[in-house]
């Protein structure tokens, strides 16, 4: 009996030892003990079961992210300098000017992108500094500006023929001097011929051109000979303003389009000062603009805010595709103090992106920055351009040494304008980006 037990005892044993030998499934090389503990029956079973190894098994393909250029495109409104604002740019100790107080609390919003548009409504010409009705401004204005981030100028505008052809002239010489680019106007017709009316540009592998128009000339007739010198929107320039500029315009897009860039953007100086909405000819030149190649249209003159947003319009082959359209940005510095809406702008935000393998550049979004024209006639000790919502802030605080409660009820107003005529969802200061 006992040798019957030693041997039933010893065929298990064998059995054992020989079950022991059999392949098993080869445990994870990272440690899995929480994912585990916390699966159910079946997901332990499944992540058991996909850890045996395969001879045949390919390596799983890896993703690459995409292959994606960004920009940030700024712009800003109207430059206009006032007499009362050359007196306060002037030094005199030193007898030169300097605009740079002016524009001290707004860099910290326009020299964070990748290009700055602004739009200097005026001349820079020999002779005495003069304000309104005929602009004459130090030459130090150019200087400033490109010290706050600014990159390129329109010049086409209502005031740039105020000091003549040989002004107009004299303030592409000193813009160019300041390190700024422009478009819009030309010294000499090899100028205009040799560009076609465009400003090629290319920032972070993107590519743009760029135009610039003007409705007229504050009714000062171009000299004979003289008509390159400015880029008109209408042939009837002195007035009524009712005759698209379309065979000069088509040709100059023309152009801009057989360049292949990856935009084409148009700075136009148009519509009714003063009033906070585009008007019937805005809209009929943007819509020409857009079915000849515009991708993104910024405007002004009006010397309030006017509307923006995107648009989705038909291109003359019948495309459809989405534009941008921004009718004005209002007074980004001037002396125009009517009312809260001639002391109100915005810098204007696009984001841009373009895949660098399909080649196919959108307008990913945008937003705006509030900004106040604080002026010595509205309370202010000096003239400054003001981001809004930081000097709000500032005074909530108890941290601003210029801002009083006048001028915090001042600054509320300008905000709710923005609000209004622009919506409060594209204010920066209520978005978070992630791009």
């Amino acid at each position: 009996m006992k040798k019957n037990i030693l041997l039933t005892i010893s065929v298990m044993f064998i059995a054992i030892i020989l079950s022991s030998c059999a392949p098993i499934a080869t445990p994870s090389l990272e440690p899995a003990h929480s994912a585990i503990e916390s699966a159910s029956p079946l997901e332990t079973e499944t992540v058991t079961s996909t850890t045996e190894p395969s001879q045949s098994s390919e390596p799983s393909p890896v993703n690459e992210p995409a292959k994606i250029a960004t920009m940030k495109l700024t712009a800003i409104g109207d430059v206009m300098s006032h007499y009362t604002q050359i007196l306060d740019a002037y030094n005199a100790e030193t007898g030169e000017y300097d605009y740079s107080n002016s524009l001290s609390r707004v860099k910290n919003f326009t020299k964070t992108n990748d290009l700055l548009i602004a739009n200097l409504e005026t001349s820079m010409a020999e002779g005495e500094y003069t304000g309104y009705p005929v602009f004459n401004t130090p030459p130090a204005l150019a200087k400033n500006l490109k010290d706050i981030g600014v990159d390129i100028v329109s010049t086409a505008n209502n005031h740039c023929l105020d000091k003549g052809f040989k002004g107009l002239v004299s303030t592409i010489e000193h813009v160019k001097a300041a390190g700024l680019e422009q478009v819009g106007t030309y010294a000499t017709q090899e100028e205009r011929d040799a560009s076609n009316g465009v400003l090629v540009k290319e920032v972070n592998g993107i590519s743009m051109a760029i135009v610039n128009y003007s409705y007229g000339t504050n009714v000062i007739r171009i000299p004979a000979g003289k008509e390159f010198s400015v880029n008109l929107l209408y042939e009837d320039y002195l007035g009524p303003y009712s005759v698209l500029n379309k065979e000069q315009i088509s040709s100059d897009l023309g152009y801009a389009r057989s360049l292949n860039t990856d935009l084409i953007i148009a700075l136009i100086h148009w519509g009714t000062e003063y009033v906070t909405s585009e008007n019937e000819k805005q809209r009929e030149a943007a819509q020409f603009l857009f079915e000849n190649g515009v991708d993104i249209l910024i405007g002004n003159h009006a010397h309030v805010i006017q509307p923006m947003g995107m648009q989705t319009i038909q291109t003359l082959e019948g495309e459809e595709k989405e534009v941008f359209v921004c009718y004005a940005l209002g007074n980004f510095m001037s002396n125009i103090t009517r009312t809260h809406y001639t002391l109100t702008s915005v810098i204007l935000n696009l984001y841009i992106e373009k895949d660098l393998e399909t080649n196919i550049t959108t307008i990913k979004g945008y937003d705006y920055v509030p900004l106040y024209m604080l002026t010595p006639e509205w309370g202010g000790s000096r003239f400054y351009v003001l981001p809004t919502h930081d000097a709000l802030n500032e005074y909530e605080f108890g941290s601003s040494s210029i801002i009083n409660e006048k001028i915090f009820q001042d600054l509320q107003a300008s905000l709710k304008i923005c609000h209004d005529i622009l919506g409060r969802d594209y204010d920066y200061y209520y978005i978070k980006r992630t791009d």
